[in-house]
């Protein structure tokens, strides 16, 4: 009588029980920069950088309130703001490691500016 091993070797070697593949998800890049902010999903699309010596900055015409994926390698604080520079609605803090493939649906629909962390 063979194992059941023996039964199974054969099969999986010819992937006739192979398993779904994940859904493919894109690797974290790596960002030459305190944050690196994409207009795509999964580091796709136009690229943004920032440091923390910019201080409170606006991400730009392409970038504001459609931020798509996010590397962060430092403290930092993601700013929706209301009306004027200091005056914000709403702020999410970065730590540095935080990053997100899909951060469009989450705060990057609304950002539009970072600052350094102390802030938030």
């Amino acid at each position: 009588m063979k194992t059941l091993s023996a039964l199974v070797a054969p099969l999986l070697a010819a992937g006739a029980l192979a398993l779904p593949a994940a859904p493919a998800q894109a690797a974290v890049p790596a960002c030459h920069a305190h944050v690196c902010l994409w207009t795509g999903p999964n580091y796709t699309g136009a690229v943004h950088t920032w440091w923390e010596a910019d201080g409170n900055r606006f991400i730009g015409g392409t970038h504001a309130d459609n931020v798509g994926s996010f590397v962060a390698t430092s403290g930092a604080c993601f700013v929706d703001t209301a009306d004027s520079e200091w005056n914000w609605h709403a702020k999410r803090l970065a730590s540095g490691g935080d990053y997100s493939p899909n951060y469009h649906g989450r705060f990057g629909g609304v950002m539009d500016r970072i600052a350094p962390a102390r802030y938030c």
